[in-house]
C-alpha cells in the first residue's frame, strides 16, 4: 500500500473551537483533507492554554497536533521582513526549530502556512513545495487603516506588512486566496499569474431556521438588529462602534424600540462599554444561530476588510435580512451581493434599517432572496475539492521535475515585476527615516496615503501590532 502524502499545516490557532471565521474553515478543511493526506498540524499561538486544552479535539482530524506558544520578546525565526506588527507577533523559535526538525529527518511532502507571518518559520530554501494560503491580505488591510489614520506609526506598520507579504509570496511555491478579488489584488501586487483561489463553504449553517421560541435568547419583542461577530478582530470592533454612535440614534429618531444586539467572542472594553438600555452585548454564545434566527435583521456594517465575511454566509444561509456596507459584501458571489441591502454610510444604513425593520412584508421579501442565494454559496466539498487539487499539482511537481522553490516573481528581460519594484520602494521609504534623532519631515506616499511624516520604527507600535483577522 503506498504511504499516504504528508503535509505540515502551519497556523496561529487550534481550529477548536471553531469561534472564528479562520478556525471554521481550517476545522472544515481539515475534515476533509485528513481523509487523503497524514496532516500534522503546527500551531504557533497567542492563547496557548485554550489550545493546549482542545489540542485533544483534533486527534482523530490529524495524525499529529502540536501547539507552540508564540513570544514576541524571542529573536527572529528566518524573516528578514522581522519589523512587520504580525510577523512580531508570531515569533517563536521553538515552532522555527520543529520546523526544521521534520524537514531534517524527511518526515514531509509539502508544508501549508496559514498566513504570511507564519512563513518565518519555513527555512527560505527546502525540497518540498510550500503552499501559502492568504485568507486576508494583510498589506490590504493595513492600508485601508493607514488612509484614515494620522499615526505615522499606522503608515510604518503598513509598509512593513507590504515588504514581509510579498516577500513571503516570492517563498513560496504557490500562493492561493479565498476569493477571486483576493487572487486578483495578489496578482497586482506580485506580478504573478500562478495564484490559486480556495474558497470558504457555506454548508456547516443548515438553510433550515429552526422555529424556536424568541424568548428562548431573550427578546424584548421590539425590533431587533443583531451584529454577530468574532470581537477578537478589530475591524468587527470598529463596526460595532460604527453601528453604536453613529448609526442607531439616527434609527432611534424613527424606531425610539429598536434593539440591537452584538453577539459574538472576545468582545474588547471598547465593545462591552456599549452595553446599556436596548444594546445587549453578550460575549460569547454557545450557538449563534439562536441569536441570528431571533433577530429581525442583520447588520454588517464593516469600514475595513477582506476575504469574505462568514457571518454574512451564515446568515444568509439562515434566510436572514442583512444589511451590509461595500466592504461585508466584498468576495462574495454576484447573487449573494445582490441579495443584501448595501450602505456605506451612516445615514443611509439606518435608513436601510429603518425600512426592514419597520415593513415586515418587505423583510419577508428580502429573507427569501437571501435564502435563494444561499442555495448557490460553496460547500465545504467544493472548496476542500480545491485545495486537495491544489496539494495534488503540486506534489506531483515536485515529483517529476525540478521543484521551484520560490513563486515566479523574477523580473522578465527588460523591465522589473512588481513585487521586486515594489519591496525596493517600500525599503527605501523605511530607510531613509529610521533615524529616530532626526527631525527633517520627509513626504510619504504610499497607494493613495499621503502625508509628512518620519519613519522612524516604534517599539510600541511592533508590540502592540495589528489585529489578526484569523484570530
Amino acid at each position: 500500500m503506498l504511504a499516504r502524502p504528508r503535509i505540515l499545516f502551519v497556523c496561529c490557532h487550534l481550529r477548536w473551537p471553531p469561534i472564528s471565521r479562520g478556525r471554521r474553515r481550517e476545522l472544515e478543511l481539515l475534515r476533509r483533507v485528513g481523509e487523503r493526506f497524514d496532516v500534522h498540524v503546527l500551531v504557533v499561538s497567542k492563547t496557548p492554554a485554550d489550545d493546549y486544552e482542545n489540542a485533544a479535539q483534533l486527534s482523530r482530524l490529524c495524525v499529529a497536533a502540536e501547539v507552540f506558544a508564540a513570544s514576541p520578546q524571542a529573536s527572529y525565526g528566518y524573516a528578514a521582513q522581522a519589523g512587520a506588527p504580525q510577523v512580531f507577533r508570531h515569533r517563536c523559535p521553538a515552532a522555527t526549530r520543529r520546523v526544521a526538525e521534520l524537514l531534517q529527518r524527511g518526515d514531509l511532502d509539502l508544508i501549508h502556512v496559514e498566513g504570511f507571518y507564519l512563513m518565518q518559520h519555513v527555512p527560505p530554501e527546502v525540497e518540498v513545495p510550500v503552499l501559502l494560503v492568504e485568507q486576508n491580505i494583510e498589506y490590504d488591510l493595513a492600508r485601508q487603516r493607514s488612509a484614515t489614520s494620522p499615526d505615522d506609526d499606522v503608515l510604518v506598520g503598513m509598509i512593513e506588512t507590504e515588504i514581509a507579504e510579498l516577500r513571503s509570496c516570492e517563498q513560496a511555491t504557490r500562493v492561493a486566496t479565498v476569493t477571486a478579488d483576493d487572487r486578483q489584488l495578489v496578482t497586482e501586487m506580485t506580478g504573478s499569474q500562478e495564484v490559486s483561489v480556495v474558497p470558504d463553504g457555506a454548508d456547516h449553517v443548515p438553510m433550515l431556521r429552526v422555529l424556536r421560541e424568541k424568548a428562548e435568547v431573550g427578546h424584548p419583542g421590539e425590533p431587533v438588529l443583531a451584529l454577530v461577530a468574532n470581537f477578537a478582530y478589530s475591524p468587527n470592533v470598529d463596526a460595532a462602534l460604527f453601528l453604536c454612535h453613529e448609526v442607531l440614534p439616527l434609527m432611534r429618531a424613527r424606531i425610539p424600540e429598536v434593539n440591537v444586539w452584538l453577539v459574538g467572542n472576545a468582545p474588547p472594553p471598547a465593545v462591552r462599554a456599549l452595553a446599556a438600555e436596548r444594546i445587549r452585548v453578550t460575549g460569547t454564545v454557545e450557538d449563534v444561530l439562536p441569536f441570528l434566527d431571533a433577530a429581525d435583521a442583520i447588520a454588517c456594517p464593516l469600514r475595513i476588510g477582506g476575504g469574505i465575511k462568514v457571518k454574512v454566509i451564515e446568515a444568509l444561509r439562515r434566510g436572514k435580512a442583512v444589511i451590509s456596507t461595500s466592504v461585508g459584501a466584498q468576495g462574495l458571489p454576484s447573487a449573494a451581493r445582490e441579495a443584501l441591502l448595501i450602505a456605506d454610510d451612516a445615514g443611509s444604513f439606518a435608513d436601510r434599517a429603518v425600512a426592514l425593520l419597520g415593513d415586515p412584508a418587505r423583510r419577508l421579501r428580502q429573507e427569501r432572496r437571501a435564502a435563494a442565494a444561499a442555495a448557490h454559496l460553496p460547500t465545504w466539498d467544493q472548496a476542500a475539492a480545491s485545495l486537495i487539487d491544489l496539494y495534488r499539482e503540486l506534489l506531483e511537481r515536485d515529483r517529476v521535475g525540478p521543484r521551484r522553490s520560490r513563486l515566479s516573481l523574477a523580473p522578465q528581460a527588460g523591465h522589473v515585476q512588481p513585487a521586486t519594484e515594489r519591496v525596493a520602494t517600500r525599503e527605501r521609504q523605511l530607510t531613509i527615516r529610521r533615524d529616530p534623532v532626526a527631525d527633517t519631515q520627509l513626504p510619504v506616499e504610499v497607494e493613495g496615503v499621503a502625508r509628512r511624516g518620519s519613519l522612524a520604527a516604534s517599539g510600541k507600535r511592533l508590540a502592540a501590532g495589528l489585529d489578526d483577522p484569523a484570530a
